[in-house]
């Protein structure tokens, strides 16, 4: 009888710890603004570019324009042309250095800094997207739109969210990322962990891969509503 008890507190226990917290906004909306939380920006890059840049930099001689694409809200009201730039004469694609947002007569610039290129989205999702970025609607007016970077071997993926909301676009999310699972708009959803292991073939005793590490934290980030939530277990 003390033996069942003991088991079925273990379960319980189990139930508790091993279950997903409650998600949490990853952003706030205050006076049809959208504000950052400062906890989900995790790298701290001093390259980043923001309002403040150099208005040197904010111009097509030294910025390349390798893509564009044409993005609008669900309601099609709001229109913006994304680019992806770089800084040689020659597309450097997949691999790019930036990319900016045309919204009206603004351009907002966004950048990875000091950790390598942006890449396509290959390399952040293991092959299950391959396309330059993801876009998702939030609501009529308003979109997120998620880009990576490039890999080293040892380190995940750079992951950034961008919420887009009428005339202003706001970097929400930024950390590392090595997704594992994904579901697309309209269901978002994505699994990851910001933490690899290297494992040795079998085959090869003297080669492997850096594979998601088993025993280290997982994260989710999906859509409910208007909204994207955060959680980890």
């Amino acid at each position: 009888m003390k033996n069942s008890i003991l088991v079925l507190c273990l379960s319980l226990v189990c139930l508790v710890s091993c279950k997903p917290q409650e998600g949490e906004n990853i952003f706030s909306y205050q006076n049809g603004q959208i504000m950052a939380k400062e906890k989900f920006i995790k790298i701290e890059d001093p390259d980043r570019f923001d309002d403040s840049f150099p208005e040197e930099f904010r111009n097509d001689v030294f910025w390349h324009i390798y893509q564009d694409f044409n993005l609008k809200t669900l309601d099609e009201e709001y229109n913006y042309t994304l680019s992806l730039l770089g800084t040689m004469n020659a597309s450097e694609l997949p691999f790019f250095d930036a990319y900016a947002l045309q919204i009206g007569t603004d351009r907002i610039f966004f950048c990875q800094g000091s950790r390598h290129h942006l890449n396509n989205l290959s390399v952040l999702t293991n092959n299950l997207v391959s396309d330059y970025y993801l876009q998702v609607h939030l609501n009529d007016e308003c979109f997120a739109l998620i880009f990576g970077g490039f890999r080293d071997w040892e380190s995940a993926s750079e992951m950034q969210i961008v919420v887009v909301n009428k005339n202003q676009a706001t970097l929400v999310y930024d950390g590392l990322a090595y997704i594992t699972a994904y579901t697309p708009y309209p269901n978002f959803s994505i699994e990851f962990v910001e933490t690899l292991d290297w494992v040795i073939a079998a085959s090869h005793p003297v080669g492997g891969d850096y594979v998601p590490c088993s025993d280290c934290p997982k994260h989710r980030i999906w859509q409910e509503g208007t909204m994207l939530k955060y959680t980890t277990w």
